[in-house]
């Protein structure tokens, strides 16, 4: 019986809450620009890629280009405008076209010689942050009013695997496959941010990210015909990522 009542007192709770929109849920498209080492990249000449974190144990730099991806958030609202929130996001952000110069040249070079072709895969660099924070909503009750943000939490980073196959028409020529398969990150983040909500339904809101920083590390294995080495790969700097992030949301 003690229970039965016990279930009965939060689910009223949650009807009377959501019936006074005291806790709303919200969805968001992102558009992410890199910052820090991630979005950095301005020193690579013709195919020499050393400062390119992803590939060499000396780089530094992201060289990530701009990207997107989704978001969630739960808000509980507070009296006078203030509110706890807790949610997460992805970003998945592709590579400069510097980085892809570098390749698409040494696709030249190897393709001068008859019969040999050579293809790549670049990686992608994700990240997930996982929040809980503090919001601030103006005059909530009006159509359009001003929101505020700041939170933090843990933030995963994943990076995609790189490839690149060079083949040979010429029998006596092995074909060569080289891949990086990379470890995931775990780094502390944070973020803060302010913006528009309109109607309590639509959100625009410019949040800036910190992600936490880590050094690049991986296997990567060199295939020689049928014959494969592996060797561990580890960045001797680490790679400090951030975003500058515009998020457009709509709350149910």
């Amino acid at each position: 019986m003690k229970r039965f009542s016990f279930v009965t007192f939060l689910m009223l709770l949650s009807v009377i809450a959501f019936g006074q929109k005291t806790v709303d849920f919200a969805v968001y498209l992102n558009g992410a620009v890199p910052m820090g080492d991630l979005g950095a990249g301005d020193r690579i000449k013709n195919y020499d890629t050393r400062d390119y974190a992803m590939l060499s144990e000396e780089g530094r730099q992201g060289y990530a280009e701009y990207g997107g991806g989704l978001g969630l958030d739960v808000t509980f609202h507070l009296p006078k405008g203030f509110g706890i929130l807790a949610g997460c996001d992805y970003f998945a952000n592709l590579n400069k076209s510097e980085i892809k110069d570098c390749f698409d040249d040494w696709k030249d070079e190897i393709e001068e010689t008859p019969g040999a072709s050579y293809s790549y895969k670049l990686p992608v660099v994700m990240n997930i942050p996982l929040y809980i924070g503090v919001n601030y909503t103006a005059n909530r009750d009006k159509n359009f009013t001003f929101y505020a943000e700041a939170a933090t939490g843990p933030n995963f980073r994943l990076i995609s695997d790189f490839k690149e196959e060079y083949k040979y028409d010429d029998n006596l020529m092995d074909d060569v496959t080289e891949t990086v398969d990379y470890k995931s990150a775990t780094t502390f983040a944070f973020k803060f941010g302010a913006g528009v909500l309109m109607w309590n339904r639509m959100s625009v809101v410019l949040d800036y990210y910190s992600l936490g920083s880590a050094k690049v590390e991986g296997t990567g294995t060199t295939k020689i015909g049928a014959v494969a080495n592996d060797e561990p790969f580890k960045g001797k700097k680490n790679l400090k990522s951030s975003e500058l992030v515009l998020r457009v949301g709509y709350h149910f």
